[in-house]
């Protein structure tokens, strides 16, 4: 408004106007205190997390996230782990059974051999003393 205008008006417009400005300068200020407490409030963040993407993963849970999963996989390995080691050690016990067993069934057959054999070769020292003792020697 101008001058002009201001000084035709009355008393009670002319606090009417100001009233009203008042109003706005209150509510504008009120408006200013909630946005600065809002930026406030985001700069701490931001400030406590280092950056908006670190703020984000945390916020979005990813970190406890990867954690559990990557707990979860040392587990699994774990159990597999032992799982094989038993897989082995039974594997183990059944391989030296079988290697046991192989060398009674090695030692039966050589002796299956053995008897035999044996006889014979006495059997050819007798038939060779003899004929030794059949034939003169001279």
């Amino acid at each position: 408004m101008v001058d002009k205008e201001l000084k035709r008006m009355k008393r009670a417009d002319l606090l009417d106007i100001l009233l009203q400005q008042n109003r706005e300068i209150d509510r504008l200020q009120q408006e200013l205190k909630i946005a600065n407490q809002q930026l406030a409030n985001r700069q701490i963040k931001i400030e406590t997390c280092g950056s908006i993407a670190e703020a984000s993963l945390i916020l979005n849970g990813v970190f406890e996230t990867a954690q559990a999963a990557c707990q979860q996989y040392i587990e699994n390995i774990k159990q597999r782990s032992e799982q094989q080691e038993r897989i082995c050690t039974e594997m183990e016990r059944r391989t030296k059974e079988k290697c046991e067993q192989m060398i009674l069934d090695a030692q039966r057959q050589a002796d299956a051999y053995r008897e035999p054999s044996h006889q014979k070769a006495q059997q050819v020292q007798q038939v060779s003393e003899g004929l030794k003792n059949a034939l003169p020697l001279e």
